[in-house]
């Protein structure tokens, strides 16, 4: 009745929505709960879904590639739901399955958090995906399940953040005094352009934002080819960080306030020399480089600086760059 078993290497599992449970549906352990994947049932977990504009001028032979954009991705899952290997019976893991996936958070659950597949993998360890329902599940039984004991449904998701993603690396750097200068570690190893974060304390800091240049794996900050500049020792001011501000964090995520103290209150305004931002990200495959910090004013006992490096993946498994 049922199909065997896919990715042999890999455990796939299925952390649901609000901390609603863990199920193993691939890997060992699968089916222990009475759910496992189907063969031939699994789309759109590998390659982040893409798009490309084009152009061709008068007078040129072929066109040239104008813009690449990523699209959210669309996964369907079918599961086997069977009570053969449980003692629950099958209603019972079918209604706390289903309770795994939803449409959005919980909009009165300010804690609330949407699914997530755990993929883990030898070459690769864990990655995750965050996950929600787009549309109803497809579930149309010939006879009654319940009697059955087994059904087959099909599980439409949609990932609004398309990458499949680690846990973040944060590196540190720290003064004991009131002012000081050193350097930060950074280092991208993913294949997708890393949003790095700043998170420091009270002072008046002046932080790198460097142009990067290189082959991968050997990257270094240099000529910007695309604006035709070189960065490459580019600083920028931040605005004092006292006590009412509390801290502040840099966030180069474009859909996040990339200046704001502790309290979230917007800081661009107050940049000390007008128009001049934050502007480079983290090129996949770049090797750790350090880059130059300083803070003077700061508070008695000193100040800390942590740069948060997201790590994202366009698949859930592979993609490391040779050595």
């Amino acid at each position: 009745m049922y199909a065997a078993p896919i990715f042999d290497s890999a455990k796939i599992e299925i952390q649901g929505c609000d901390g609603s449970g863990t199920w193993t549906v691939h890997g060992p352990g699968q089916g222990e709960q009475g759910v496992y994947l189907g063969q031939g049932q699994v789309k759109g977990i590998y390659d982040a879904p893409t798009s490309t504009s084009w152009v061709s001028s008068a007078h040129q032979r072929g066109g040239s590639m104008k813009r690449r954009k990523r699209l959210v991705r669309d996964v369907s899952l079918g599961f086997h739901i069977s009570d053969d290997r449980s003692p629950a019976k099958w209603g019972a893991i079918d209604s706390a399955f289903r309770q795994c996936f939803d449409y959005r958070e919980d909009e009165w659950d300010p804690d609330s958090t949407l699914a997530r597949i755990d993929y883990t993998s030898e070459q690769s360890g864990l990655r995750m995906l965050d996950v929600q329902l787009w549309e109803q599940p497809d579930f149309n039984p010939d006879v009654d399940p319940n009697v059955q004991g087994y059904s087959n449904p099909i599980i439409p998701l949609r990932a609004g953040q398309p990458f499949w993603y680690e846990k973040p690396d944060v590196s540190t750097w720290s003064t004991t005094a009131t002012s000081g200068s050193g350097f930060i570690e950074v280092w991208n190893p993913t294949d997708v352009a890393m949003a790095h974060k700043f998170v420091g304390t009270r002072g008046s800091w002046v932080l790198p934002d460097v142009s990067w240049t290189g082959r991968k794996g050997h990257r270094v900050p240099g000529v910007d080819k695309m604006r035709g500049r070189d960065d490459s020792a580019r600083k920028i001011i931040m605005p004092p960080i006292g006590t009412t501000q509390g801290g502040f964090t840099v966030d180069l995520d474009p859909m996040q306030l990339m200046v704001r103290d502790a309290h979230d209150t917007n800081l661009l305004g107050q940049m000390p020399v007008p128009g001049r931002y934050f502007q480079y990200v983290i090129p996949p495959y770049t090797p750790r480089t350090l880059l130059p910090v300083s803070v003077t004013n700061a508070p008695a006992g000193g100040a800390m600086l942590q740069c948060i490096m997201p790590r994202l993946w366009t698949r859930c498994q592979g993609m490391e760059l040779a050595s």
